[in-house]
């Protein structure tokens, strides 16, 4: 089950919210590795500056060493996709911030990197995505700079949907309750409530609006299947004519960001239960994804190991096959199935058998262990 998903509203390196990520770090599981992920200011050129500021609050605030994930473009060269793979595999509390909502969600929409992001949540790591990358998950992008700063007319751009297969279509809107206009109404992150309320007629009907206040954080636990509010302000949750709100300090269920405001079939069962990690990665093997089974195998792997795997899978995606991934590939494959065979799941174990031999591979075992060997032209 996916870990927690955090979204902050603004302020997420502030003294202010030092309590909220005091609370996140103290959930359950094994201690927190943490890493940013700066994709959303990619473009700058002075990225590595926002880096450097998340580095050293949580090192002054936390003692806790904090890597980064460099990943500026969904078409970063190899070497450095493989860096930023290495440094989330080992990672348990991945961050991500400032920048652009529309450049990150575009860069990401096609981005291994980011697909890695994914694979780490849904195996229990926790996300804490605030302003621009909070943006930039929903279904719905709001492009601010286009709108605000360029003077582009008012249009929505597609979000990488991190909540829609468990079904919410939402339109994330972080700097809710802004103020820095003076004279001029800059609420609904720089919009102001007017041009925002042109802004969510042109939604689709069924989605939902979540506004996150400012130094505010709003955590969704899928696995309990409600939101908590936490920080300095609140949320608010607009659908159709409806206009809920929640304070900090308060809950809600994940329902009321169901555009109905009710029961979601699809929030109360959870999302369609996915095989293990090692079936998957056989499933994938099978369809001839090997790079996909390489990163659904890391899932299950120790850090250095899935370190390993994720380099691997990059490279498969990047460079043509040869002999010497095919050779690791089968190896890990081997492995796989000798975990099946230690967990009594034989079924699965004979899959992965008989799923090779029909990609012409033979796998026997010996006193000395499993080997694998091509098979020669028709045997």
């Amino acid at each position: 089950m996916p870990g927690p998903l955090t979204l902050i509203g603004s302020g997420e390196v502030s003294a202010g919210m030092a309590r909220v990520h005091r609370r996140l770090l103290a959930l359950p599981g094994a201690s927190a590795r943490l890493a940013f992920l700066d994709t959303p200011a990619g473009f700058e050129l002075g990225a590595e500056t926002i880096a450097a500021r998340f580095a050293e609050y949580f090192k002054q605030r936390f003692d806790l060493p904090l890597a980064v994930a460099v990943h500026h473009r969904a078409d970063d060269p190899p070497q450095a996709v493989a860096a930023a793979l290495q440094v989330l595999a080992t990672s348990n509390y991945i961050l991500a911030g400032p920048g652009s909502p529309s450049y990150a969600a575009r860069q990401w929409r096609e981005s291994q990197v980011f697909r890695s992001v994914v694979d780490r949540w849904r195996a229990g790591a926790q996300l804490v995505f605030a302003s621009s990358a909070a943006i930039a998950i929903g279904a719905h992008a709001l492009p601010v700079y286009e709108i605000y700063k360029v003077g582009q007319d008012l249009h929505w751009v597609g979000g990488v949907d991190l909540l829609g297969p468990f079904g919410l279509n939402l339109a994330i809107v972080t700097h809710w309750d802004n103020a820095e206009g003076g004279t001029h109404d800059t609420r609904a992150c720089f919009m102001g409530m007017e041009r925002f309320e042109r802004l969510r007629a042109m939604l689709p009907p069924e989605a939902v609006v979540l506004g996150i206040d400012e130094h505010t954080a709003c955590t969704i636990d899928l696995q309990a299947g409600r939101a908590e509010v936490d920080g300095k302000g609140g949320v608010s949750i607009l659908s159709g004519a409806r206009h809920a709100r929640h304070e900090h300090g308060q809950g809600f269920p994940l329902t009321d960001l169901h555009p109905s405001g009710g029961a979601d079939p699809a929030l109360a069962a959870g999302p369609a239960a996915e095989p293990d990690a090692l079936a998957r990665a056989a499933a994938h093997l099978a369809r001839g994804e090997s790079a996909d089974a390489l990163r659904a195998a890391a899932q299950i792997a120790a850090p250095e190991e899935a370190a390993l795997l994720h380099q691997v899978a990059s490279a498969l995606d990047a460079q043509p096959p040869c002999d010497e991934n095919e050779a690791r590939l089968l190896d890990l494959l081997v492995e796989v199935r000798l975990g099946l065979r230690s967990a009594k799941q034989w079924p699965l174990a004979d899959q992965v058998r008989d799923r090779l031999s029909d990609l012409g591979y033979e796998l026997r075992d010996t006193p000395q262990g499993t080997v694998w060997e091509k098979k020669t032209q028709g045997s």
